[in-house]
């Protein structure tokens, strides 16, 4: 089960970034970050159009939203797209299907790990066909938005689409009834699948009951799927009117968006500090029947930033640096690369009976604080984890069930390894899109985000080899740091014996190791 925080701290008085953060005994537990020119559009759902079709890669590439490019693999195209006279809305039509009521035993898993966050992916078995036999160039299909772009990758679409509600999250293209897989409880699963079981009977659209559904009486739960029944033809009824590549369906507010993600059966207090927020937020709680003695909604209207007033701040910003202190000393360095992450357990001052005593203390500090940095950085890919070395097989056995039992805690799907011969433990970990890094920084323009300048020297002697390798004497233009330009004008000797007549431009926003130097005319 997922560590929940007790309080959701929902800072949008600053139009250029919202930030909502979930709390427990003061410290943060999740964070949803989103600014104006980086909001996800997780959930969005365009009428798209095939501008690619790679059939090496068994994929398309589609234009879908202001001359975006998103990927579409064979595997999120439904069977149904086979039929190439369907309409991008006969095709939504014609992937509705109507739950078997006698088959519910079988749905008890027919949600993936996935079912908190907005969009459920599924788990589609191979298709042995082939990507042409689905789509082809200039194609129209409705498409919804699994991942966010990352870097120069487009964001992922499916065909597959849902709509998440309150309690349950409508998918049109399941054809069972599914439970939340948190949802552990044998009769409440069951009470859930007999209650949706009743409330889809005269509808062809299937539901997933989502974990806030617990305990929910069936009237509340025949609401919400009513408003998704109606949302659902209301984007069909949007999607004739549409011509181009363009959107059908946006998601809420950033910020209700958020909150609606981090809501459970425990929150007990929400502050916003925004009152068009704080009323959107009502409204939301309002329909879930949370208001009054389940959540107290406060509204922060002091001076003082909200972060600030709670103690929050120093908190996020520590998750901009790469060293994590985890008291005693110890602590971890975390290293992000185009493939994988790296993480550096380091002991630091905190010193136990013996070498290996201090090993297996840190590694434990260090197994209960990675899954929270990755859930708070939204850590993606191949993560690398290298622990102090421990002798003792039994320390190394503790330290691994420790941190497996902590990821379980993570909303994200992963997958995790065991401890190596060289204290190495590796484990994977799909990005939700909510990390507030890769939206809030950009690597060094000097460094390239090796955290490394070339020295002073190293650039020097660059510039040199240049000029000697110009045979001759020539008009040389050379734009260069400004440290650069008053070394290399104070060494006039070096210079002399090349015959180069050298025009100097200094420019602080250069790397020292990486002067501009053009040769222009011979002066002979």
């Amino acid at each position: 089960m997922a560590i929940n925080g007790d309080t959701l701290y929902v800072n949008t008085r600053d139009p250029e970034e919202v930030r909502v953060v979930g709390v427990d005994d003061g410290q943060l537990i999740d964070v949803r970050t989103s600014r104006p020119d980086h909001q996800s559009i997780v959930g969005n759902i365009y009428l798209a159009e095939v501008t690619r079709v790679e059939e090496g890669l068994d994929a398309a590439f589609v234009s879908f939203d202001d001359r975006k490019v998103g990927f579409l693999h064979l595997g999120n195209i439904h069977p149904a797209a086979k039929n190439f006279e369907l309409s991008a809305v006969d095709l939504m039509r014609q992937i509705e299907v109507r739950p078997e009521s006698d088959n519910h035993d079988n749905a008890s898993d027919g949600d993936s790990s996935n079912t908190e966050e907005l969009v459920v992916e599924q788990e589609l078995p191979d298709n042995p066909d082939r990507i042409n036999d689905f789509v082809y160039v200039g194609r129209k299909i409705l498409v919804q938005v699994l991942r966010d772009p990352v870097g120069t990758k487009g964001a992922t679409l499916s065909t597959y689409v849902s709509l998440a509600g309150s309690f349950v999250v409508l998918m049109p293209s399941l054809d069972r009834i599914g439970i939340s897989r948190r949802i552990e409880d044998e009769v409440e699963r069951q009470r859930l699948r007999d209650d949706l079981a009743d409330i889809v009977k005269d509808s062809p659209l299937p539901v997933i009951a989502r974990t806030a559904a617990m305990h929910e009486p069936k009237k509340v739960l025949r609401a919400d799927f009513r408003r998704l029944e109606r949302r659902w033809q209301d984007l069909l009824e949007k999607a004739k009117q549409v011509e181009g590549p363009d959107l059908v369906l946006a998601e809420e507010p950033p910020a209700v968006r958020a909150v609606r993600e981090l809501f459970h059966g425990g929150l007990k207090k929400i502050v916003v500090d925004d009152q068009g927020i704080f009323d959107l937020v009502e409204v939301f709680l309002r329909e879930k029947g949370a208001t009054g003695a389940r959540v107290d909604l406060c509204l922060h209207d002091k001076t003082m930033p909200l972060f600030e007033s709670f103690a929050l701040e120093e908190q996020y910003q520590r998750l901009f640096r790469q060293k994590v202190p985890l008291g005693k000393g110890a602590s971890l360095v975390i290293q992000q690369t185009e493939a994988l992450v790296a993480i550096d357990v380091n002991s630091g001052r905190l010193d136990a009976r013996n070498l290996e005593d201090t090993a297996f203390e840190t590694n434990m500090l260090a197994a209960h604080e990675i899954s929270r940095q990755a859930r708070l950085r939204d850590l993606g890919g191949i993560i690398v984890v290298d622990f102090i070395d421990m002798r003792s097989s039994k320390h190394r056995h503790e330290v691994e069930v420790t941190l497996r039992d902590q990821l379980m805690n993570d909303r994200a799907r992963m997958k995790c390894g065991r401890i190596g011969s060289f204290g190495l433990m590796s484990f994977t970990r799909r990005r939700t899109g909510n990390g507030p890094l890769r939206p809030m920084s950009v690597p060094c323009r000097s460094c390239a985000g090796t955290g490394h300048w070339a020295q002073l020297e190293a650039g020097k002697l660059r510039v040199l080899r240049k000029l000697r390798s110009t045979s001759g004497a020539h008009k040389v233009f050379i734009r260069a740091h400004s440290s650069l330009v008053a070394a290399m004008k104070r060494d006039v000797a070096l210079l002399k014996p090349f015959g180069h007549k050298i025009e100097w431009q200094d420019d602080i926003k250069v790397p020292i190791g990486e002067s501009i130097i053009q040769v222009q005319e011979s002066l002979a």
